[in-house]
């Protein structure tokens, strides 16, 4: 990037089943209008917004930002990458400021799909519709059928899911703008329904609605503002067919190769070398727990082989990142913005202001994004100096 971009100002609504009492235009701006108090900006200062919506049918409602957004005067586009449609958004606002082209964008995700009656049938459709129709592959099925290949390939149990949802929703307790606030053992988890084996419901993420926004500038803008610098950022797309994905030598259905390059490429942009010591928070999108577990690896943490080891090291070594202080998807999982959330928790953090889920000293953080049958991946990384 030409010139550096920092995220100056954020702005989240509350996640939950529904906003019964709000529209997707009070939404939008609850979010857009607390990003820009935050960065001590007014609307006439932005010269771009970007809008991140994933399908209307997961809304129930057509074009849902074109009352949101009509009237501004500004440049606008949608983006719509399935579940990183909210990191898509930011790194496509982001582009625009790097290039030169606007000093400041108003970048905001919107999901709706409380407001729709099929939108466990529209999640059904990301798979390949010859070859693997017939099983029939679900969303939930289909993590189960990776948790059970983790499961056989790396040493993981049930145990460990329960473990790594525990937590996150321990964290959450600390989040007033999660979904879910619960008091959750490993043994609650266990005891759970079964979803789909391995899949326990308390392991699933919720269907959330709710809106993020972020306020994104360059180096004027950010002089003198507490800001929190995008020092890399890198998105890779893979084959959505998992049949293709399941024995290839550089990398199965449970390694997560786009993933792992991606962060090849944002880690050498951000000058990261041991990720284990130099983030101080990792947000990620693992809508569930077996899925965190895949993103071990894939990020650096750790070998595969030791990925059950690294859930137990997480407890007992204070050195390691906190992962998901904000509860990450398994508390809210508004799918259009959950990308997008996992961004401006790390931009939070970074610049001191995440409240009571507040990580000490947090120097570097850094967020993921994950789409379709996990074939689109992002990965942000967001630090306090500048690139």
């Amino acid at each position: 990037m030409s010139e550096p971009v920092a995220v100056l100002g954020v702005g989240q609504t509350t996640y939950k089943r529904r906003h019964p009492e709000s529209s997707a235009a009070d939404l939008i701006w609850a979010a857009a209008e607390e990003a820009l108090a935050d960065a001590g900006l007014g609307i006439d200062a932005v010269d771009v917004i970007i809008a991140g919506v994933a399908p209307d049918a997961l809304a129930g409602e057509n074009c849902v930002e074109k009352t949101a957004i009509f009237g501004t005067g500004k440049p606008f586009l949608r983006v719509n990458t399935g579940g990183v449609t909210g990191s898509s958004t930011a790194f496509a606002g982001a582009s625009y400021v790097a290039s030169g082209r606007a000093r400041a964008a108003l970048v905001v995700s919107l999901e709706r799909m409380g407001q729709a009656s099929t939108s466990q049938r529209v999640f059904n459709t990301i798979f390949d519709p010859v070859y693997e129709k017939d099983f029939p592959l679900t969303t939930i099925t289909m993590a189960a059928l990776r948790a059970s290949m983790l499961m056989r390939v790396y040493g993981y149990s049930e145990r460990d899911w329960a473990e790594i949802a525990a937590r996150n929703y321990r964290h959450a307790l600390r989040n007033p703008l999660a979904h879910l606030h619960l008091e959750v053992t490993p043994e609650d988890v266990l005891d759970s329904p079964l979803l789909a084996w391995p899949i326990h419901r308390l392991e699933a993420c919720p269907m959330s609605e709710g809106a993020c926004a972020l306020v994104l500038g360059g180096r004027d803008l950010a002089a003198g503002r507490n800001a929190a610098w995008i020092q890399g950022m890198a998105s890779t797309s893979d084959s959505y067919a998992m049949g293709d994905r399941i024995r290839r030598p550089e990398g199965s259905l449970v390694d997560l190769l786009s993933l792992q390059r991606s962060a090849v490429r944002a880690y050498a942009d951000a000058g990261v070398s041991d990720p284990r010591k130099e983030f101080g928070v990792v947000e990620l999108y693992s809508p569930f727990s077996s899925a965190e577990a895949m993103t071990y690896p894939a990020l650096g943490f750790c070998a595969p082989l030791d990925g059950p080891r690294f859930i137990q090291e997480q407890q007992e070594d204070p050195s390691l990142p906190v992962f998901n202080p904000s509860g990450g998807p398994q508390a809210a999982n508004p799918v259009s913005a959950t990308a997008m959330v996992r961004i401006a928790e790390c931009a939070l953090q970074v610049r001191g202001l995440a409240g009571d889920r507040q990580v000490a000293d947090v120097r570097r953080a850094v967020a993921t994004g994950q789409g379709g049958a996990t074939q689109f991946s992002t990965v942000c990384v967001l630090g306090t100096q500048t690139p």
